[in-house]
């Protein structure tokens, strides 16, 4: 084989060249196919020659890669599990069309639970599940650690776990106990565990479980859990954690996970939510989660999902900032028998503990956060919700919006009530001014913070000397409401 790898890989030099146009391309590649063709089993698990096959399938014709697959069907599995043959594979999934990718994701049938605890191999069925399997892919995928019963039970009719759970609910106990026989080894192994495949079907076990096996599962997979929360389904398990385990399994997450879930993470973050919700040892959330939030408040307060950390503990479950679909979620650990502190209380020494740094970094950051899309929407949630002394903060922002209105801005700058975030901010105080002291904030000095006197009095002023000119415009709605208003 040494004299045809070696124009093999003269072949794909010229291949790869940004000189290599189409019908040259298609000669070379004709070339390389008559000189692999019948010994591309061979080159498949050599780490130079696997290279040749990798271009040969990215540049190749559909027949081509086809005719590559014939000679390969038998072996697929193997080269999962080769270190170099795994590339040949995925290239296949990768560059392949409908029809070759379907026949590639059914040599996996009845091998995904070995395949899953190789190193190599469990690379590729995550790809395979993750990136180019549809809903018909990814149901073969998973049943095979659904366990014996769901295979028999399995139909047209009933093809997904909860389907055969309903149509045979005598079955469902020995279902739960061989998912749980093949589940729990798989929590043990790193290499496993942090497969989205396999949370899939974790997050299936615990929506159909009962009580016992669901809490004897949680005690198994409690130093693992770490390893699930960066995907949307293994997030959803962790949330389970916290709602069905035992209060020193939660004290365990508690201490341990935060230390390892980023705030800022899009599914990492609904773990914390789920925490705040269930866990009654508040002062154990602040040492392992809040103090670690707080210190690194500048990030967290700009990211897209700290923020939503951050009104969680100002305004838990509030719609205008959580998806109907998400409070729903969160909705599934109400009542769970773990939890036994009053929510309200929970709520309110934890917005205790959020509150004070809160408003001492917008007194601190006004200017930034008000023209600032991302946290000017906190704004007025802290206001609203935090509790302590608001006068500091709310006069901070007051101030912003005291400098003189230059419209269109000077040096670059807008006035706060023209810039696209900071009149939204600033609309909203002078909105609920009134309110914030009717709601019984007064004694703490939001309703002596007038808006008006500090941020529009001098603007109101400059205004009030245009009346003359606004009067004498004809035809215009804008400078009536103006004029009506000054009027006042």
């Amino acid at each position: 084989m040494f004299q045809i790898i070696c124009q093999c890989k003269k072949l794909w030099g010229d291949l790869r060249r940004k000189k290599c146009d189409n019908e040259l391309k298609i000669k070379l590649m004709t070339e390389l196919h008559d000189l692999v063709r019948g010994k591309i089993k061979q080159m498949a698990f050599a780490h130079d020659s696997v290279r040749v096959l990798q271009c040969f399938i990215q540049f190749g014709s559909h027949e081509q890669r086809q005719e590559l697959f014939e000679e390969l069907k038998g072996d697929v599995v193997d080269l999962c599990k080769s270190q170099y043959g795994k590339h040949v594979v995925k290239k296949l999934l990768m560059y392949g069309n409908k029809e070759l990718v379907a026949v590639v994701m059914k040599t996996f049938r009845g091998h995904v639970r070995t395949m899953l605890r190789h190193a190599a191999a469990s690379s590729i069925i995550e790809y395979a599940y993750n990136d180019k399997a549809v809903l018909a892919q990814r149901l073969m995928l998973t049943q095979g650690l659904y366990g014996n019963t769901f295979t028999i039970c399995k139909s047209s009719v009933c093809k997904t776990i909860e389907k055969v759970a309903e149509a045979n609910p005598d079955k469902l106990n020995n279902i739960i106990d061989e998912m749980k026989q093949i589940l729990t080894p798989m929590a043990q192994k790193e290499q496993v565990i942090k497969h989205s495949l396999v949370h899939k079907v974790f997050l299936d076990f615990f929506l159909l479980a009962p009580d016992k096996p669901k809490t004897e599962m949680i005690e198994s997979i409690r130093e693992s859990v770490v390893y699930m929360a960066h995907t949307h389904d293994g997030a959803r398990v962790a949330m389970h954690c916290f709602w069905h385990g035992t209060a020193k399994v939660c004290k365990l997450n508690a201490d341990y996970l935060p230390r390892v879930i980023c705030p800022q993470g899009e599914f990492g973050h609904l773990v914390l939510l789920a925490m705040f919700d269930c866990v009654d040892d508040t002062k154990l959330v602040k040492q392992a989660v809040l103090s670690e939030i707080l210190l690194s408040l500048d990030e967290v307060i700009c990211n897209k999902y700290g923020k939503k950390v951050l009104l969680y503990l100002l305004s838990p479950r509030d719609p205008a900032h959580l998806l109907p679909e998400i409070i729903k979620v969160l909705q599934q650990g109400d009542g769970n028998t773990h939890s036994k502190k009053d929510m309200a209380v929970r709520r309110k020494e934890l917005l205790e503990v959020v509150s004070p740094p809160l408003l001492d970094h917008l007194r601190d950051n006004a200017a930034t956060m008000v023209t600032d899309k991302a946290s000017s929407v906190t704004i007025s949630d802290i206001l609203a919700s935090a509790c302590g002394d608001l006068r500091p903060a709310m006069t901070a922002v007051a101030q912003l919006a005291n400098h003189e209105l230059v419209p269109g801005g000077t040096n670059g700058e807008l006035h706060m009530a023209e810039h696209p975030a900071g009149h939204l901010v600033l609309k909203w105080l002078m909105e609920q001014d009134t309110t914030l002291a009717e709601a019984g904030k007064e004694g703490k000095g939001t309703a002596r913070i007038r808006l008006w006197q500090h941020a529009m009095k001098m603007n109101l002023e400059r205004l009030g000397s245009i009346k003359a000119e606004l009067s004498s415009i004809g035809n215009n709605k804008g400078a009536e409401i103006l004029l009506e208003n000054l009027n006042k």
